[in-house]
């Protein structure tokens, strides 16, 4: 199987690029910066340096290539980019790989970066090429490991816009194994697929987990997306984004994506990695050995 990968630096792509060295696939990654990606990529992939949004530079890297992976930063113009390369890639007969966002978010009318998931998915769907849709919930790695818990280091609290809703966040571990999968079998063309953790865990359910391994008082600090919007423009977010996820945090708090889906477990065979094992890596464990 000949499988490009684009968006290999990120926060899915090394791993989407070690799962598929699992099974034997040498993957061709196409990023900006071919030294970056070497370092952190090793020796597991083919690394093809040039801009994305360069047809020919695109023609190039996805010669000979039989299966492509779709995954570019969030942005204002993400939809641009992505669906220029469905446009560059539609006469190669390659199977496309979306990378997509929470599936209760992408609707024609979903907040911004969900509106454009859903019209990539759209085109995508009638373009006629071969294709799979992954939707993945929110990433602990970014949730927890880059907002939660870097407050928690530097304030001892946790600021908490959901409430008391649950959110079903997955180990961007797990969507690089699903889609490593996907990508080297044909088992899923056609299909949208949702992934998510194993169960819906709310934000004071995470500070209990952080205190409980690190020893120490963990305040919840309940505040109103209002506020979260606020503070995020304080902070120099673009209007546009401070929206989009004034409107994510809304859904969240609103519940619409506590649902679980079986995905994770059906294609890669074991289960979804739990909160607890996240903190337990993240912070350590307090817990005796039994």
């Amino acid at each position: 199987m000949s499988i490009l990968v684009l968006g290999a630096t990120g926060h899915v792509g090394p791993h989407v690029v070690a799962e598929l060295a699992k099974l034997g696939e040498t993957p061709r990654v196409l990023v900006r910066d071919g030294d970056r990606a070497r370092a952190l990529l090793g020796g597991t992939a083919e690394v093809f340096s040039g801009d994305v949004t360069d047809p020919a530079v695109l023609d190039a890297a996805a010669d000979g290539m039989d299966t492509v992976f779709l995954l570019s930063p969030h942005g204002f113009t993400m939809a641009d980019l992505q669906l220029g390369v469905i446009r560059e890639l539609r006469r190669t007969g390659a199977r496309i790989v979306k990378l997509s966002g929470t599936a209760s978010a992408i609707t024609p009318d979903g907040p911004h970066a969900c509106r454009q998931h859903w019209e990539v998915e759209r085109v995508l769907e009638e373009s006629g090429q071969p294709f799979v849709i992954l939707r993945s919930n929110a990433f602990m790695q970014v949730l927890i490991g880059e907002q939660i818990l870097p407050s928690l280091r530097s304030t001892g609290k946790f600021i908490n816009p959901l409430g008391p809703a649950g959110l079903s966040l997955i180990d961007a571990r797990d969507v690089g194994a699903v889609a490593a999968r996907v990508l080297t079998q044909h088992d899923w063309d056609g299909q949208t697929l949702a992934l998510t953790g194993p169960r819906a865990v709310s934000y004071r359910e995470i500070a209990d987990g952080a205190a409980s391994r690190t020893g120490t008082a963990v305040e919840v600090v309940d505040v109103t997306l209002d506020q979260v919007h606020a503070s995020l423009i304080d902070r120099g977010m673009a209007a546009w984004e401070a929206d989009h996820f004034h409107e994510m945090y809304g859904l969240f708090a609103a519940g619409e994506s506590e649902f679980v889906s079986d995905t994770v477990r059906d294609v890669t065979d074991r289960a979804p990695r739990t909160l607890e094992a996240f903190l337990d890596e993240s912070l350590g464990s307090q817990h005796e050995p039994a």
